[in-house]
């Protein structure tokens, strides 16, 4: 027991923790030495190279971890464009958009559920950077305040934030319309326009045609159930579908990238997505999560989602080079 307060202890320093009173700190303990024990049972049937251990997280239950980040599950899905695969693709092993310098930093949500405002600003910022060659940091606090489709901090969808930058004619930047964790009274008139889409498309449910879309054109949005993000370190998730359910799907995020584990003695290569996250650069691989490629782990491919960048040919049909 000794030990397991000493680590407690650490963790209170390393995520400066404060509770209110030593009743709540009793209990935060609990929840604690419970999650280290949930921890080792992930950790011992992982099939694929991921760490479980103490996060920032540590403390909380799982439905307090749900209640502070998990969004409405999708039950009907708006009827949306379906992507054309781009022509002639050429099948890259890896890809990987940060080297390209495409992709805006990670950024923390706070106690608002607007994974998904973020998700849609970081994949619009990533195919301007990307196609335009112009960096952009907007607003995601607009996106929160402004969505009108009942979204803000009580959960949304990426296409809702499409529908608000293509009916607000664009987003401001981050600077002018900052972020409060908060959901605020709309901004009607904002200074200046940052940017703007002309639209969004749905990508096919199938991993090699996913793996296409981002390495010949650029970042996506995917859904996906995030059950085991709570205690995850580092590594590739890959786990059986009954420990990350495919058909319940409650967190945004944004593929960035892909590539594979080499294969070792006595297993094949591990396939992967590299994903960013919006917890901040001290969770996960500072701030980035790996899942794994291939099938359909944790649901990614069920919902993939991206815009279409302003004044420009159809998405689908430019040409780029994403980085090895």
């Amino acid at each position: 027991m000794t030990q397991m307060i000493e680590m407690f202890q650490d963790f209170m320093i390393q995520y400066n923790k404060s509770y209110k009173s030593p009743e709540e700190i009793h209990c935060r303990f609990k929840f604690f030495v419970q999650n280290l024990e949930v921890s080792r049972e992930l950790q011992a049937s992982e099939q694929g190279t991921a760490q479980y251990g103490v996060t920032q997280f540590s403390d909380l239950t799982e439905r307090e971890f749900e209640k502070m980040f998990a969004i409405p599950h999708p039950t009907k899905l708006p009827v949306l464009k379906q992507m054309a695969m781009p022509q002639k693709a050429q099948k890259q092993p890896s890809c990987d958009w940060r080297k390209f310098g495409a992709i805006t930093e990670v950024k923390h949500q706070g106690t608002c559920r607007s994974c998904w405002a973020f998700a849609a600003a970081s994949n619009i910022e990533a195919l301007w950077n990307i196609h335009r060659h112009s960096p952009r940091n907007v607003s995601v606090q607009e996106l929160v305040d402004c969505t009108g489709y009942k979204d803000g901090c009580m959960g949304g969808y990426v296409w809702d934030a499409f529908l608000t930058v293509i009916n607000r004619s664009g987003l401001s930047s981050s600077k002018l319309y900052p972020y409060r964790d908060k959901e605020q009274r709309c901004q009607k008139y904002h200074k200046r326009v940052l940017t703007g889409i002309e639209g969004y498309e749905i990508l096919p449910r199938d991993e090699r045609d996913m793996a296409e879309i981002v390495a010949s054109q650029g970042p996506i949005t995917a859904l996906l159930n995030m059950k085991l993000l709570q205690l995850y370190k580092n590594g590739v998730i890959w786990r059986p579908s009954e420990d990350c359910p495919k058909d319940y799907l409650d967190h945004v995020a944004l593929i960035v990238g892909y590539g594979q584990v080499p294969k070792q003695r006595g297993s094949p290569a591990k396939q992967y997505w590299i994903i960013k996250n919006s917890w901040g650069k001290t969770w996960g691989e500072k701030g980035y999560f790996r899942l794994h490629r291939g099938d359909n782990t944790c649901g990614i491919a069920m919902y993939a989602v991206t815009a279409i960048v302003k004044n420009s040919t159809a998405i689908s049909e430019m040409r780029v080079s994403c980085p090895r």
